[in-house]
């Protein structure tokens, strides 16, 4: 009797460790070592953030000579007032010439400093050697930051804009550019220029410079991407130093009316005396980030390629990064005497990606164009999109396996989508009152 329960103990307590013993093994077999992700040219990034808000992103190259530092606000003339188009242009050039020596400042460093605004973006580009980042970066601070819109530097900045304006005329390129924008956008802020007009910089006080700082120069709405051969904790020492006390707020989100939608062609002719015919037109596309955005760009490459061997002195197609909907465009410069047939042929080649069959080879060959087109730009420029238009972290190493995936009958239905939503806008700019047709 005590023999069995003896027995009938042992077994039980085996039976109880059969569980344990199990247990242990799959334990060990959920601790294998988690293979390491591929080395990539964006494994080394880094990404960080000041108490402000304001974000460093970093890339080291040991190989590069200079730092490269871009400083980028979320934040251009797509915030202009309807009737003070050019203010953000205006505000940079004003912060900026409270040092107007400043470029000479930089040269003396070995260094370099441009700045430059876009529809979506106000941005600052330094370079400089290693040993004098710091020195730079806190001349390029005590600008953004320290200094204010002084009065004088205001009348200087409006003065200079004045004057550029009135010396230099648009090229009849530039002219039928800014009217193909101006008629596909109309009051949308994408419709008018950077600069502005002499109207518009004549009616701007210090004030509107004030606000626009105020809502627009705050520290949790820019970001920094640097790349060279410079450590992330050396950078982030850096810009505590010289950009921690910049302002945080709130922020103005880029919330504004769709355009009114173009429901027949819309043909604007601009007479000038000119050898050649500059021909504008597209329909309103896609903003990058959109799932549609890259078969847009394709959609483009298509445009090229069935058009190639007709009489254009040059022929472009585009879809813009943009943070609102962008255009899918073409632009062209014809000869005048085969302006009239050549550029019906554009318009009804471009009509035509919506309802001719995209084969395998157009595809293919406008994919080739695309990826080799991202595959010349640089990390720091996919990083500035990245933080710009708020895409994926790993976008830059996607992009390539995205393109390909795109079929010719998703192709076809962008396409349709595009051109049904919005008919045609069309600019012509030349000795347009000589064409017979319309086009």
């Amino acid at each position: 009797m005590a023999l069995a329960k003896t027995l009938s103990l042992a077994l039980c307590v085996s039976l109880l460790c059969v569980p344990s013993f199990a247990q242990k093994k799959d334990n060990k077999s959920q601790l294998a070592p988690i293979p390491a992700p591929p080395v990539t040219a964006y494994s080394d990034v880094r990404r960080d953030n000041l108490l402000n808000g304001f974000q460093i992103v970093s890339l080291e190259r040991a190989d590069a000579a200079n730092i490269e530092c871009d400083v980028i606000l979320r934040a251009g003339s797509m915030f202009d007032l309807t009737d003070k188009t050019g203010l953000a242009a205006l505000t940079q050039a004003a912060l900026m010439a409270v040092n107007p020596r400043v470029k000479e400042e930089f040269e003396s460093l070995n260094a370099k400093i441009e700045w430059g605004v876009t529809h979506d973006t106000t941005w600052f580009h330094l370079e400089s050697p290693p040993a004098n980042f710091d020195t730079a970066m806190e001349i390029f601070a005590r600008l953004l930051i320290v200094e204010t819109i002084r009065p004088d530097a205001f009348k200087k900045a409006q003065a200079d804009q004045l004057a550029k304006l009135k010396a230099v005329q648009p090229t009849l390129e530039q002219r039928a550019t800014e009217a193909f924008f101006a008629a596909l956008y109309g009051a949308h802020p994408y419709g008018h220029n950077l600069d502005g007009n002499e109207k518009t910089i004549n009616s701007m006080k210090a004030g509107d410079l004030f606000d626009y700082v105020k809502r627009f120069y705050l520290s949790n709405n820019a970001f920094a991407v640097v790349t060279g051969p410079v450590k992330h904790e050396r950078l982030m020492r850096t810009f505590k130093t010289f950009m921690g006390g910049w302002t945080k707020g709130a922020l103005t989100a880029a919330t504004f009316r769709p355009p009114q939608r173009v429901a027949a062609l819309n043909l604007i002719k601009l007479e000038a005396d000119a050898p050649n015919v500059e021909l504008r037109g597209g329909v309103l596309g896609v903003r990058i980030g959109e799932p549609d955005y890259l078969t847009t760009v394709l959609l483009g490459h298509v445009l090229l390629a069935r058009l190639k061997g007709e009489a254009i002195g040059s022929l472009q197609a585009h879809t813009p990064a943009r943070m609102l909907p962008a255009p899918l465009a073409f632009a062209a410069t014809l000869s005048a005497d085969q302006a009239q047939v050549v550029s019906r042929k554009v318009t009804d080649a471009f009509a035509s990606l919506a309802t001719k069959e995209i084969t395998a080879d157009e595809l293919a060959a406008a994919k080739t164009a695309v990826i080799d087109t991202y595959a010349a730009r640089t990390p720091a420029q996919f990083l500035r999109d990245i933080e710009t238009f708020t895409l994926a972290k790993n976008y830059p190493l996607n992009v390539n396996q995205a393109i390909n995936n795109i079929t010719a009958a998703e192709a076809q239905r962008v396409a349709k989508r595009l051109l049904e939503a919005n008919a045609l806008t069309v600019v012509v700019a030349g000795r347009v009152n000589e064409l017979k047709s319309q086009l």
